[in-house]
């Protein structure tokens, strides 16, 4: 069974809350051992800020019964991402003092960095994804809910839209492929030329001229013909499973009762 993107996401915010919590706990203990303390409170800021955030994106519907739509998480995510990425960048030109721990310093550097990074990877997919989405399948992607079901981003449509070639070799993707434009032709003939061959099949079908019957002659009651009937062509089962665009499509149905007195 694949993995569900809302369960992907519910695990990736509970490994932020984890991350953000260590890293707290850890620049709390080291607050005293920096000589710029401006460090470390933007790193303790930054780290509540991401554990506030998760913790919202994960208990907003069960909680409040309110949808986390796309444009939400990416708000979120992209008013997180400078500062995440400046936090990484002054942990790594930072140097422990002489007097600091440096087993702790280094965790804090490790948790803090994997985190900020996970970040980082996360809101940059999330954003690419959703943007492949709007010309491939949804246009109003960023108003959907990220825990719906089927998941609002149909990796079968969107590998299909963005690599077409290597879509056609593989049989759940090949039929969301696009199709390459093939080069204007000119419409065939109608009619054979007078140098065709009876069996002609360039030029369409062969028009055959059925000579009027003389007077007083029974008329062919089954005229000629080189078009043969041709069996209709059915479905080889009757029941098929819906593909990723008809299990996101829906039907509007409404039922009108009405009430006798």
């Amino acid at each position: 069974m694949s993995l569900r993107f809302r369960v992907f996401r519910q695990v990736l915010c509970f490994l932020f809350i984890v991350l953000s919590a260590v890293s707290l706990c850890l620049g709390t203990y080291l607050f005293s051992y920096f000589f710029r303390r401006g460090v470390i409170w933007m790193l303790v800021i930054v780290e509540v800020s991401s554990c506030v955030r998760s913790f919202w994106s994960l208990l907003r519907k069960p909680v409040l019964a309110s949808p986390q739509s796309v444009a939400s998480e990416v708000v979120g995510l992209f008013v997180l991402f400078p500062f995440q990425l400046i936090v990484t960048l002054l942990l790594f030109s930072i140097r422990p003092r002489s007097s600091m721990p440096a087993g702790t310093f280094m965790a804090l550097k490790l948790f803090s960095v994997s985190g900020a990074l996970i970040h980082m990877v996360y809101t940059l997919a999330l954003v690419a994804v959703a943007m492949l989405t709007v010309p491939a399948f949804d246009s109003d992607v960023w108003l959907r809910d990220l825990d719906s079901s089927p998941s609002p981003f149909p990796l079968a449509i969107i590998f299909g839209y963005a690599f077409p070639c290597i879509a056609r070799l593989f049989e759940t993707t090949r039929p969301f492929a696009r199709e390459s434009e093939a080069p204007a032709v000119d419409p065939p003939v109608a009619e054979c030329l007078p140098t065709c061959f009876p069996n002609c099949i360039i030029h369409g079908i062969r028009q055959v001229t059925v000579p009027k019957p003389a007077e007083g002659s029974a008329s062919p009651t089954n005229p000629p013909t080189e078009e043969a009937k041709r069996p209709p062509i059915l479905p080889h089962t009757l029941i098929r499973i819906p593909n990723a665009a008809e299990r996101r499509s829906s039907i509007y149905v409404d039922l009108n009762f009405r009430t006798r007195i």
